[in-house]
C-alpha cells in the first residue's frame, strides 16, 4: 500500500466542495465564442485563483495587429491566455504542461435551466462548458493542489494554461496555437502535455482524425430559363460531380477504418460530406455559377496530400468527360491526423493509474480536431495526450452537464498520474 497515494486520494475528496464552487464560478462567466465574450473576466478570475495557489502567472495577449489573422471572428475583442508556472519543491524533473480552453459555443435553445448558472441537480452540474471543458480546467488545477496538500515533494515543473478559441477552428489560432508560435509551449521547455478536453474518466485521447475543409466552384454560362441549350447549367454540372463523389469515392473511404477507437464510435471510418450548396439567381435563369463546400475527414494512416489528390481525380475525370466542366478547387482548413503511440510515457502512466483505480483504460482518438494538433504538429511534442472528466457526447448539447463524481474521479487519476511522473 502506498500511503502517499492514499493521502492524494483523500485530499482530492476533501477538495470536493471547492471543485463544485470553482466550476460554478467559471460556468457563470459566459465566454461565448464566437465572438469571444467576457474573456477578460474569465482570465482575471483564473489568474487570481492560480496566484492564490502559489503559481507564478502571466497573461499572454495576442497583439492587436494579429487579431484579424488569428481570430477573424473576434470583432476586435482581446484574446488573452493565462499561463501559470510552479516549480517542484524537490528540484528539477519532468516539465509538464496542463492545458485547457475556456471558450464555449453559444448556448442555443431547449435548455431546462439557465445555461450560465452552474445549477446542480442529482449530482450533476449543468451549464455551457460544464463538460467542454471548464470541468477540465478545474480538474487540472485541483489535481496539482491535491499533491501539494498531501505533502508530496515532487520534482519538476508544472505549467497551467487556460486558453481561448479552441471552438473556432483554424490553421492557426489565438489560444494554444499562439502559445506554440510564441515558444511558450515548445520542446525546449516542455516534456509532456496533457490537454483536459472531455474524453471521460476512462478515456485517454491519443489523437484525432485529420481534415480538409474546402470549396468546389463550377462555372457555366447564363441564359434565359426558357432556352437552356443556350447556356451551360452550373448547378447541374456540380450536382453530377457530387453524385460522382458519392458513388465512386465515398464507398472507398468507408472501407478505411481507424486503427484506434474513435469517439463517437460512429465516426470510425474515413468520410467525405458536402455540407452547403449555392447556385443560381432566379428560377427563370440558367445558372452560371454553383458552389459547394466539403468536409473530408481522414483516419490515421491517411495524409492530406493523398486525400487532396483523390478529390482532384474526381474533378479532373469530370473535366475530361464534360468539355464544358470548368471548376475551382479551394481549401480553407487542413490538418493531418494524429496518433500518439500508446507506448509514449503519458499514455502508459495514465493507463496504469486507471487500472489501479479500477477503471479499464480506453485509448481513443477524436472524430474532430482539437488543440492537440498545435502541440504535436506545431511544437513536435509527441508525449501529448487528452484526459478530461467530461463526456464527449455532451459537448455542445442543450443541458450540457458534468457528473460531479466523474470530476472527482478524474481529478484523482490525474493527481496520481502526476505523482508517478514527478516522483
Amino acid at each position: 500500500m502506498d500511503l502517499i497515494e492514499d493521502a492524494i486520494r483523500e485530499q482530492v475528496n476533501l477538495l470536493s466542495e471547492e471543485a463544485t464552487a470553482r466550476l460554478e464560478q467559471l460556468i457563470r462567466i459566459p465566454t461565448v465564442n464566437p465572438p469571444g465574450e467576457h474573456y477578460e473576466d474569465f482570465v482575471a478570475a483564473f489568474d487570481s485563483w492560480l496566484r492564490e495557489l502559489g503559481y507564478d502567472t502571466r497573461i499572454v495577449r495576442v497583439p492587436e495587429a494579429l487579431l484579424p489573422i488569428l481570430a477573424p471572428h473576434a470583432e476586435g475583442r482581446s484574446r488573452p491566455s493565462v499561463v501559470g508556472r510552479m516549480e517542484g519543491p524537490a528540484g528539477p524533473g519532468l516539465r509538464i504542461h496542463l492545458n485547457g480552453h475556456y471558450d464555449v459555443v453559444p448556448a442555443g435553445d431547449d435548455w431546462t435551466c439557465d445555461p450560465f448558472a452552474g445549477e446542480v441537480r442529482n449530482g450533476r452540474m449543468y451549464g455551457r462548458g460544464a463538460a467542454d471543458q471548464k470541468s477540465g480546467l478545474v480538474m487540472q488545477v485541483l489535481a496539482v493542489e491535491a499533491l501539494r496538500r498531501a505533502g508530496v515533494r515532487w520534482r519538476g515543473t508544472i505549467t497551467q494554461s487556460a486558453v481561448p478559441d479552441e471552438e473556432t477552428v483554424g490553421n492557426r489560432n489565438a489560444g494554444t496555437g499562439f502559445l506554440v508560435e510564441e515558444g511558450i509551449i515548445s520542446r525546449d521547455n516542455t516534456d509532456a502535455v496533457i490537454i483536459t478536453e472531455p474524453f471521460g474518466p476512462d478515456g485517454i485521447g491519443v489523437g484525432h482524425k485529420g481534415a480538409i475543409w474546402g470549396r468546389v466552384t463550377v462555372y457555366g454560362r447564363q441564359a434565359h430559363g426558357s432556352s437552356p441549350k443556350l447556356g451551360v447549367n452550373a448547378v447541374e454540372l456540380l450536382a453530377s460531380a457530387l453524385h460522382r463523389f458519392q458513388s465512386e469515392l465515398v464507398p472507398k473511404l468507408g472501407a478505411r477504418l481507424s486503427p484506434v477507437e474513435v469517439t463517437p464510435t460512429e465516426s470510425v471510418e474515413s468520410t467525405l460530406s458536402f455540407d452547403t450548396f449555392r447556385g443560381g439567381v432566379a428560377t427563370n435563369v440558367i445558372p452560371a455559377r454553383a458552389q459547394a463546400t466539403f468536409n473530408r475527414r481522414l483516419v490515421p494512416g491517411e495524409t492530406v496530400l493523398a486525400a487532396r489528390a483523390e478529390l482532384r481525380v474526381v474533378l479532373e475525370d469530370m473535366a475530361r468527360e464534360h468539355s464544358q466542366f470548368r471548376y475551382d478547387y479551394e481549401e480553407f482548413y487542413t490538418v493531418e491526423p494524429i496518433l500518439v503511440s500508446p507506448d509514449e510515457q503519458l499514455p502508459r502512466v495514465l493507463a496504469d493509474v486507471l487500472r489501479r483505480q479500477g477503471l479499464q483504460p480506453r485509448f481513443l482518438i477524436s472524430a474532430g480536431s482539437d488543440d492537440q494538433r498545435f502541440v504535436v504538429h506545431g511544437a513536435n511534442i509527441t508525449n501529448a495526450v487528452i484526459y478530461g472528466p467530461g463526456q464527449t457526447s455532451l459537448a455542445h448539447q442543450s443541458d450540457e452537464y458534468i457528473d460531479l463524481d466523474n470530476l472527482l474521479r478524474s481529478t484523482q487519476v490525474l493527481a496520481l498520474s502526476l505523482y508517478q511522473l514527478l516522483r
